[in-house]
């Protein structure tokens, strides 16, 4: 099987690691207040008809739009269209796409090959059967070709719903019941994993509405700390054992919390010696890096 690196270079952690510490422990700068007024000043008198439009939204949409990237201050733009790597507002203004949907649109906004072959499919096959379909079979074919690896693959609607499938895999598979996160990881909202977003080590902050008892058996470990991953590891041995390890490749928040190059390596023989699974939950790696990339992770 040939190796096919998606990173050819992978960028000191530490570093990144020190100068982020150090933005988060320095003082807070306050905008000026001749800058807030020209941003300000920009939305009055460009942007009237997004503002229009979620002040009519909020009647009908809990906060006006269905995503939270979608909040802005002082109201979130609304998008009329998008092109190639720019986003057009219904008033006409043009903004760089720098979100690209969160990520999966690789070759930018509407491409045409892409945009015709999709509805070319819609056209002669429908948007959706409801039952089998041919290309469901070509799609896994495709990954399975560009990831080996991927033995069987199995399509659902959201991250969420593929988290919550995965664990219950794990427990079925190993007859335990804890599952092991990244403190500061997103894996959906699924009341199990709700669990220390952001910030690690807070629990059930930001999770309200959760009874204590679905939270039982889900643990945390510092991202990136291998030791403290075989520390959690060890605890859960006293309550039955670790159903599975549930990480994102790249680092928890898609990267942003960097993790060492061989850290996904380290977790995997702790898996082994654990006796218990490993679950990646990536939005980053695979296609949008690089075409059957491995990184450090094979």
């Amino acid at each position: 099987m040939e190796n096919r690196y998606g990173v050819s270079k992978w960028p000191d952690v530490a570093m990144i690691a020190k100068k982020m510490d150090a933005l988060v422990n320095d003082k807070l700068y306050n905008i000026k207040p001749e800058a807030m007024e020209r941003y300000l000043s920009y939305f009055a008198t460009k942007c009237q008809k997004s503002q229009a439009l979620n002040e009519e939204a909020k009647s009908y949409i809990p906060g006006g739009v269905q995503h939270n990237l979608a909040f802005n201050y002082p109201y979130p733009l609304a998008i009329d269209r998008a092109e190639g790597p720019y986003l057009y507002d219904v008033d006409g203004n043009r903004y760089v796409d720098y979100l690209q949907a969160g990520g999966p649109i690789l070759l930018g906004n509407n491409y045409k090959p892409v945009a015709d072959k999709v509805m070319e499919v819609v056209r002669d096959h429908g948007p959706v059967t409801g039952l089998f379909h041919e290309y469901e079979l070509k799609l896994a074919q495709i990954i399975n070709k560009y990831m080996p690896w991927v033995e069987m693959y199995r399509c659902f609607a959201s991250g969420t719903e593929a988290d919550m499938a995965a664990i219950r895999v794990a427990r079925v598979y190993t007859g335990k019941e804890i599952i092991v996160k990244a403190g500061g990881a997103y894996h959906g909202w699924s009341d199990q994993l709700v669990y220390s977003l952001h910030i690690p080590y807070t629990k059930k902050f930001e999770a309200h509405g959760i009874p204590d008892e679905v939270t039982q058996h889900t643990r945390e470990y510092y991202p990136g700390d291998i030791d403290s991953l075989r520390k959690v590891l060890e605890e859960n041995e006293k309550e039955g054992g670790t159903a599975a390890v549930i990480l994102e490749p790249f680092g928890p928040e898609s990267g942003t919390r960097m993790t060492e190059y061989d850290h996904c390596k380290k977790v995997r023989e702790l898996c082994d010696e654990f006796n218990c699974l490993l679950i990646f939950d990536e939005v980053v790696t695979a296609f949008r890096v690089g075409p059957g990339d491995r990184v450090a992770i094979h």
